[in-house]
């Protein structure tokens, strides 16, 4: 709605919005639309491709430890009617505040309520929809705004957006890490805004302050979806302006160029100093997340795009460090490989640096996960593949026309051109696919395995699901240990649980609730009163994470037995509902 309000305001105003034509043919529309229409259906497409053949049914959940908190909190959202990111307080019943994004749940919350999907089917959906075509388009766009017009840098653009391993196929299978999802997705967006601000490209018939606020809508809206983004974009854009403040100080006039460098060098520390402030206030302190590589090991990893045990992708690796070869020799492009490298750097420091103060202070904005920093490097990768494969197209195609012409130097005609570069684009791209296409197959399909020993729910737990719907009353409140899915009931019935997530801030009357209620202690029944739990669903103890300690704070939700006061309802096997008395 907010953007169709946008537009419905902007649309009066565009003869001030836009930019007069630079001349004949420069129209955005025709076929300039047409080719980036292509390139964003075959991006689209290759991905739909390697991520649903691991897959399985559109209603699989990933077996995956934040599923539990993402499917519930778009339940919560439909609930409430609030999606509101600085009220999300389903794990945090003390506060009356609580900020977490939510746009992603937001989003799937209003896909349930338009097709009546699952929660499940629709978070598949959406995710699917996200990883495909928003990061497709992402790369399409930023490498409009690097490349121009060029049909087959676009087309190459789309095409490899879906041949890293990296992303989006990781984010589909580790965390699961939704709102990172949408994050990364669309951070090539505000990237490209910013490079066209900065380097006064001429993009889309638009004028530079109206490139400024689109630019800072999008920092907005990316933000939104993760804050993390922020500070991959703070870092990924650094060595944009750092370059561009060393050319202009370079290309002032000799009598200003000492007070341009002042003034450059002074907003460079300001705007240096504002990030460091920002990542200070921001960091998290060191976490279980310990370091499993060498450095140079690391680096290595991140430069040939197998971060965390991918297969080796030698084909777009071989693009890329072309491509990183090339834009060296071009200043306004300079800036994509120092960024490139910044991101395969974080990813070391986050994978391999021993644990300390100096980990955290640079990683620590992103949990020092090396998943969550492994996902910038194609941001940048895509690009200069892009860039090396038309490169070395250009290479192959004057070689052909040396050994065709036995090294007389004439040019080819256009349909020898148009076979050379295609060939050498289909390659490129086919065969980088292929690799990822094996890797999506093996982590994806493992991930979103269902079956009866899936480790966070089974498929006989959701059959039993659907019995409780036909049991529990619509406000009853159920109990249950988060840590082996039960508390997902949620999200599959409808019916409130007490403990939505395995993480939370919940207060000590309900610890207490969570170690005694099997035993109806005095004050686990208390709290049952006060929050009005009328039953316990027990899924036994196959846990999401099989060997946490902390699923064990919930003993008392555990392996229930009938007594006094707890009656079985229902139930088979290590699956059992029962109805609670406290009275």
């Amino acid at each position: 709605m907010l953007s169709l309000a946008i537009a419905a305001i902007a649309i009066p105003f565009r003869r001030w919005l836009l930019a007069r034509r630079a001349g004949p043919g420069r129209d955005e529309w025709g076929r300039p639309f047409s080719v980036q229409a292509l390139a964003i259906g075959l991006g689209a497409a290759l991905t739909l491709i390697h991520l649903t053949s691991g897959m399985g049914a559109p209603d699989h959940p990933s077996q995956s430890y934040d599923t539990i908190f993402h499917l519930n909190a778009v339940q919560w959202v439909i609930d409430t009617g609030n999606a509101s990111p600085f009220e999300m307080t389903m794990t945090t019943p003390e506060r009356s505040s609580n900020f977490y994004p939510t746009p992603w749940h937001a989003i799937v919350a209003i896909v349930v309520q338009l097709s009546g999907a699952s929660i499940t089917v629709a978070t598949n959906a959406t995710m699917l929809a996200v990883a495909s075509l928003v990061w497709t388009v992402s790369c399409v766009f930023f490498a409009r705004v690097l490349f121009g017009r060029s049909s087959l840098h676009t087309l190459l653009a789309g095409g490899f957006s879906a041949t890293f391993g990296a992303f989006p196929a990781m984010l589909t299978w580790f965390g699961v890490l939704y709102p990172n999802l949408l994050a990364v997705s669309l951070l090539p967006i505000p990237l490209a805004l910013l490079t066209a601000v900065v380097q006064r490209r001429p993009a889309f018939g638009l004028r530079v302050w109206t490139l400024i606020a689109v630019a800072l809508a999008s920092i907005g809206a990316t933000a939104l979806a993760h804050p993390n983004a922020l500070f991959s974009l703070f870092v990924l854009g650094a060595p944009l302006l750092v370059v561009e403040i060393i050319g202009r100080v370079r290309r002032a006039r000799p009598d200003r160029r000492a007070r341009t460098a002042v003034a450059a060098i002074g907003a460079g520390v300001l705007v240096f100093a504002a990030i460091v402030y920002a990542f200070s206030r921001a960091t998290t302190r060191d976490n279980a997340w310990l370091p499993t590589r060498n450095f140079p090991s690391a680096m290595r990893e991140a430069i040939t795009n197998t971060p965390i045990d991918l297969t080796a992708a030698w084909v777009v690796t071989v693009m890329v460090l072309v491509g990183a070869g090339i834009a060296i020799l071009r200043p306004r492009l300079r800036w994509v490989v120092a960024s490139w490298l910044l991101a395969a750097l974080l990813y070391s420091i986050a994978i391999a640096w021993p644990v300390g103060p100096f980990r955290t202070a640079i990683t620590g904005v992103w949990y020092n996960d090396s998943y969550r920093l492994a996902v910038l490097t194609p941001i940048l990768a895509v690009p200069l593949a892009v860039l090396g494969t038309v490169t070395v197209a250009k290479w192959v195609l004057r070689a052909s026309r040396r050994i065709a012409r036995g090294g007389e130097r004439r040019e080819p005609t256009g349909r020898r051109v148009a076979i050379v570069v295609s060939s050498v684009g289909i390659l490129a791209v086919g065969l980088s696919f292929l690799s990822v296409l094996a890797d999506s197959t093996r982590f994806v399909g493992y991930r979103y395995a269902l079956g009866p020993n899936s480790p966070m729910l089974s498929d006989r737990e959701i059959e039993f699901f659907g019995t409780i719907q036909d049991l529990v009353p619509e406000d009853a409140v159920v109990a249950g240990n988060p840590w082996n899915g039960s508390s997902l009931v949620y999200a599959y019935t409808g019916r409130r649980t007490v403990f939505p997530h395995t993480g939370g801030a919940y207060p000590e009357s309900y610890r207490d609730l969570a170690s005694g209620l099997a035993d109806l202690t005095p004050e686990a029944c208390r709290t049952a009163l006060d929050l009005g739990v009328t039953h316990i669903l027990d899924f036994g103890d196959r846990f999401v994470f099989q060997n946490d300690d902390r699923a064990q704070t919930y003993e008392g939700l555990t392996n229930v037995q009938e007594s006094d006061g707890i009656r079985r309802v229902a139930g088979a096997g290590d699956l059992a509902l029962f109805e609670v008395d406290c009275t």
